[in-house]
């Protein structure tokens, strides 16, 4: 797993076992948050598969933050308003690189990602459900 997936992976984790993480890393290194956690908005972009280019489809509500963990610095963006977890990741970002909790991340990941996995095997599962095969329709 690289650094840049973790804000895309961990803001989808179970909040009480991200919490329960950012609370090792507090007790066990300290946490000083040096950017509080600001909501701002920004432009999605969006890819058109009808000609190749890209426009903003409209803006997306994020929070961001910085923190510092011992020497080290982490920086997380999350989608909503949400404070409290931008910094729990800002806070697993800030670590990740001293490999300190390298396993209790990695855990988290995996098991956010095979959730997430399952989660979309389900809407794909209900989604195909309503397929129509339209030849079969025709009559002969």
């Amino acid at each position: 797993m690289k650094r840049e997936d973790i804000n895309f992976i961990l803001q989808m984790a179970d909040k009480e076992k991200l919490k329960s993480l950012y609370k090792k890393i507090k007790d066990k290194v300290g946490v000083k948050i040096l950017t509080k956690p600001t909501a701002q908005t920004l432009l999605l972009p969006v890819h058109d598969p009808i000609n190749g280019g890209e426009f903003y489809a409209g803006e997306v509500l994020t929070t961001s933050a910085i923190v510092k963990c011992g020497s080290d610095k982490g920086w997380a963006m999350v989608m909503d308003d949400e404070s409290k977890i931008c910094i729990y990741i800002a806070a697993i970002d800030a670590v990740f690189e001293s490999k300190m909790f390298e396993k209790e991340i990695q855990n988290l990941c995996d098991q956010t990602l095979l959730k997430q996995q399952h989660i979309q095997n389900e809407i794909n599962r209900k989604v195909n459900s309503t397929n129509v095969k339209f030849d079969l329709m025709v009559q002969k």
